[in-house]
């Protein structure tokens, strides 16, 4: 596995891939998000960004909205899942709101974790191979013919089935606000645990 590790302090970069290493893992470094950009587009073997929340030039969630523009391609023209992580310090649990909220959009567009510096490089070796180890999604099951015939007699105008479809859209709605509002406090708890830990 191939790890991008993006810090503007070289001591962070050179620490992380001394360590990474001993776990077999593979690092490329960068100390800004468009050097992290340009290895990206011609680097299609990484497999994981390992990046601080604060760049030169550009944050995370800048690098992560970048990044997912570029086409990427292995040998069997699949593109290969890219996990990025986020490197926070101490005092972001009691920094401004503005932080937070920085913080909580991270996660929202699509970082899959948070980590707390100094790394724990125990803890973020096992995020990293339970992300090899993930398990595909499964292809939705083909509709047979009949199905699908039966489908097309259907009334698409039935008063009771719009309704009925109407009334599952609302339920998935809701569930996706309560999801979000369960992100939210999850990352509110977080925060609110790595500021007891710096004031100790």
């Amino acid at each position: 596995m191939k790890i991008l590790i993006v810090d503007e302090i070289g001591f962070i970069r050179q620490s992380l891939t001394q360590k990474l290493s001993r776990y077999h893992f593979t690092t490329v470094a960068a100390e800004s998000g468009e050097e992290a950009l340009a290895i990206l587009n011609s680097d299609f073997s990484v497999d994981a960004v390992l990046t601080s929340l604060f760049l030169p030039s550009m944050n995370a969630i800048d690098l992560y909205k970048a990044a997912s523009k570029i086409e990427r391609f292995n040998d069997e023209g699949v593109i290969p899942p890219l996990h990025f992580y986020l490197m926070v310090t101490r005092e972001h649990g009691t920094s401004s709101p503005k932080m937070k909220e920085l913080t909580r959009e991270a996660l929202a567009v699509g970082f899959k974790d948070l980590l707390v510096k100094p790394i724990d490089i125990e803890l973020l070796v096992s995020k990293l191979q339970n992300s090899i180890t993930e398990e595909p999604v499964e292809e939705p099951e083909p509709v047979s013919i009949a199905a699908t015939n039966q489908i097309d007699e259907e009334p698409a105008t039935d008063p009771k089935k719009v309704t009925k479809r109407i009334d599952g859209l609302v339920v998935v709605q809701n569930s996706l606000h309560a999801l979000k509002k369960e992100m939210c406090e999850s990352i509110d708890i977080l925060l609110e645990e790595v500021s007891r830990t710096s004031s100790k």
